[in-house]
C-alpha cells in the first residue's frame, strides 16, 4: 500500500514522459520518412561527401555565383545525408538513368536549398537547374561550397526529374558550423 501511494502521485509524471516518448517517436518515424531516398527509374549509386581533382570553372550566367566548377577523378569519401559545411567541401550524388524509356528524353537536375544570396552581385535564389539528355551513362550531381555565403544551413535536394514527374531523389541536411 505505501509502494502505491508513493508512485500515485508520479503517475501523471510517468505519463507526461511516455506521452512525450511516444511523440518523439512519432516524429522521427515521420522525419525518416521525409529524408527517403527515391529512385523510379534512375538507380542512384551513392550519395554524401565525395573527393574530386579540380578541372578549372565554366560561366554559369543563371547560377547565383555566375560559374561552376568542373571535376574529374570523382571519389566517394563518405556515404552521408548529414553535410557540415565547410569550404570546399564537395558533396552530391552519382545515379545512372536505369529506365530504357527515360533513355533520350530531356531530364532536369534539380537542387533545392535555403535561400541564399551573393553579396558581390545582390544576385539570390533557392534552385540550381541543369538539363541533359538521358543516355544511360554514370552521371554525378556535385555542389561545392566555394563561399561562406553559400553554406545555407537546412534541407538540401537533388532531384532528377522527367518533366514533373521525380525519377531520382536525395535529400541532404546541410549543417553550417561557424565561430
Amino acid at each position: 500500500m505505501s509502494w502505491f501511494r508513493s508512485t500515485r502521485t508520479a503517475l501523471p509524471a510517468l505519463a507526461l514522459i511516455a506521452a512525450a516518448g511516444l511523440a518523439a517517436a512519432a516524429a522521427r518515424a515521420e522525419d525518416g520518412s521525409s529524408w527517403k531516398i527515391r529512385e523510379n527509374g534512375v538507380r542512384i549509386f551513392d550519395y554524401g561527401i565525395y573527393a574530386h581533382s579540380d578541372l578549372g570553372q565554366v560561366e554559369a550566367p543563371g547560377d547565383i555565383s555566375g560559374w561552376r566548377f568542373t571535376a574529374v577523378n570523382v571519389r566517394l569519401l563518405r556515404r552521408t545525408q548529414t553535410i557540415l559545411a565547410q569550404p570546399r567541401l564537395t558533396f552530391g550524388m552519382r545515379f545512372q538513368v536505369s529506365d530504357p524509356r527515360l533513355i533520350g528524353r530531356t531530364l532536369a537536375l534539380v537542387i533545392r536549398f535555403p535561400r541564399m544570396t551573393n553579396p558581390a552581385t545582390g544576385r539570390s535564389g533557392s534552385v540550381l537547374v541543369d538539363r541533359f539528355v538521358a543516355i544511360g551513362i554514370l552521371r554525378w550531381q556535385l555542389f561545392r561550397f566555394d563561399h561562406m555565403w553559400e553554406m545555407a544551413a537546412g534541407r538540401w535536394t537533388m532531384t532528377v526529374l522527367d518533366g514533373r514527374r521525380v525519377v531520382a531523389e536525395v535529400p541532404f541536411k546541410v549543417v553550417a558550423a561557424f565561430n
